[in-house]
């Protein structure tokens, strides 16, 4: 399909419908303040979770399953470094091509953003939000160092606990960054009154954010550890996760108040991993639908690191027809967006693809 070959050999198609409806939700929220009062504004309304959340949870599940593959193969430290190539091979070609080309966007005048409102060393080092926000420029990217941080440093706390708790480490470490992140949530977050400092506190910092992935992490034990228990309870957990997407768009919060500090953050990350069981127990689908949704699976990735420049520019450069025309400049917005991660796809992300399995083969 459009010159991608799928190979279904190591794929899950639950695992795949829910990465393309996460890009779904990350892409349309980017968008739907184009169709806010035309006769579409239905679709604005959605209640379509933080795509975000759904892919750190599926990070964290995958990488959880990963990581306790590879302690079982020693060495255990050249499947670490493995791993590191592994991973700096997905995820920082993207980032650092998305990285340039918002600087070019900025340089043509296409958007406009602030450069000096976080130094620009930290982009580089993937270090612009650890413990606290980062404003003005290349937004889109407030995610890659929640992940590539936590890429890191779990392998190493794996390995480390697993010499105290064992075959525990895994919901040890995962109970613990839970917990950290909470307490640190509180200790910033409690005293904040408005949504755009809640956004850049509360929901895009590493510190606050972490805690999304080891939710992920701990589907993954249970996956391991309790196999029995993750299919008999597969259909229960499917049903309440499902019903706490529903409550989290319905529950009404005040910025600031102990819910939407302490509990919102977690809500669908935790109602995410519910559907984990289901979902990856749905191996194989068949049909144009199926190869649809597994390529979209597939681009996700890059159409994450594109489409809120796409949305930018549509702002920016077209703003008097994105606001009297709002439907035609919602489905313009999402073709710039499919053209643009077919570029970003072909030209970066792939050819990384294919270095990666080149070394791969080498070792």
């Amino acid at each position: 399909m459009l010159g991608i070959v799928i190979s279904t050999r190591q794929r899950v198609f639950g695992l795949d419908l829910l990465r393309a409806f996460a890009i779904f939700c990350v892409v349309h929220r980017h968008g739907m303040h184009l169709i806010r009062g035309t006769r579409l504004d239905w679709l604005s309304h959605l209640p379509v979770p933080h795509g975000v959340d759904l892919f750190f949870v599926l990070s964290g599940f995958l990488i959880g399953l990963s990581v306790m593959k590879m302690m079982s193969q020693p060495p255990v430290w050249q499947q670490t470094w493995r791993f590191y190539r592994k991973t700096a091979l997905r995820i920082l070609p993207n980032y650092y091509a998305m990285l340039l080309l918002n600087l070019l966007a900025v340089w043509l005048g296409l958007i406009t953003a602030d450069l000096t409102a976080t130094p620009m060393y930290q982009y580089v080092t993937l270090t612009q939000n650890i413990l606290t926000p980062f404003q003005g420029f290349y937004w889109e990217s407030w995610s890659i160092p929640v992940q590539w941080w936590f890429y890191i440093f779990f392998p190493l706390i794996v390995i480390g606990l697993r010499r105290i708790v064992g075959r525990y480490a895994l919901p040890v470490a995962s109970i613990i960054a839970i917990v950290a992140c909470t307490l640190y949530r509180a200790k910033v977050g409690l005293e904040l009154t408005d949504p755009y400092h809640y956004d850049i506190i509360i929901r895009k910092t590493l510190a606050t954010r972490t805690d999304c992935i080891y939710v992920g992490v701990l589907a993954a034990w249970l996956c391991r550890e309790c196999p029995k228990l993750w299919q008999q309870c597969r259909w229960w957990a499917l049903a309440i996760g499902i019903a706490l997407f529903i409550a989290d768009r319905s529950i009404q919060y005040t910025i600031g108040d102990a819910y939407s500090v302490l509990l919102l953050p977690l809500i669908n990350s935790v109602a995410c991993a519910l559907t984990l069981p289901a979902l990856n127990s749905w191996k194989t689908a068949r049909g144009t639908l199926a190869k649809g949704i597994m390529v979209l699976s597939l681009l996700s990735y890059s159409m994450f690191m594109v489409n809120l420049l796409m949305g930018t520019t549509v702002d920016s450069s077209m703003h008097t027809f994105a606001t009297t025309h709002g439907e035609a400049a919602y489905l313009l917005f999402w073709l710039m967006v499919v053209a643009a991660t077919f570029m970003l796809y072909y030209c970066v992300e792939r050819p990384a693809m294919l270095l990666r399995e080149k070394l791969k083969q080498q070792t």
